[in-house]
């Protein structure tokens, strides 16, 4: 049986770390727009840290809408940076859901699927910001780790 692992009042910290906001026009050239910023890092004399993060913030109103940022963690802060690009010495993200995926990537999307039916479930507050850390990845399998942010 699989099973997708679950658990509440989780902290996400990150330091030195690197965000570029994706617009929608870019959303299907995602390898070019990881390749520049792996790119921009090196060219800065830095070397990526850990996996790649994917951050939606949510933006709720008459017209909702995603912000996606992917992010990247660096061994050093990046002081001059590019126009698009963000940098945190440490991003801390309390009061989050959190999900352990474990298995076909193309479903992956289950994990924030099954935080949002235990938020429901369990009366639980979102503020709409979700990160997804692409663990381990292959062709067909992979690990990913879902933090959602809490009110």
């Amino acid at each position: 049986m699989r099973e997708i692992q679950v658990a509440e009042h989780k902290t996400l910290k990150l330091t030195n770390v690197l965000a570029r906001k994706v617009d929608g026009s870019e959303l299907g050239n995602l390898p070019v727009v990881l390749t520049q910023m792996q790119n921009f890092i090196r060219s800065h004399n830095a070397m990526p840290v850990g996996p790649i993060i994917q951050c939606v913030k949510m933006r709720t109103g008459p017209n909702p809408t995603a912000d996606i940022y992917f992010m990247q963690q660096v061994n050093q802060l990046i002081t001059r940076l590019d126009p698009g690009y963000e940098m945190d010495a440490v991003l801390r993200v309390r009061n989050c859901l959190y999900a352990h995926y474990v298995g076909p990537m193309d479903h992956s999307s289950l994990a924030s699927q099954k935080l949002d039916i235990y938020a429901f479930e369990n009366e639980i507050e979102r503020t709409g910001d979700v990160y997804s850390i692409y663990v381990n990845q292959d062709e067909d399998e992979g690990v990913l780790d879902v933090f959602m942010e809490t009110k």
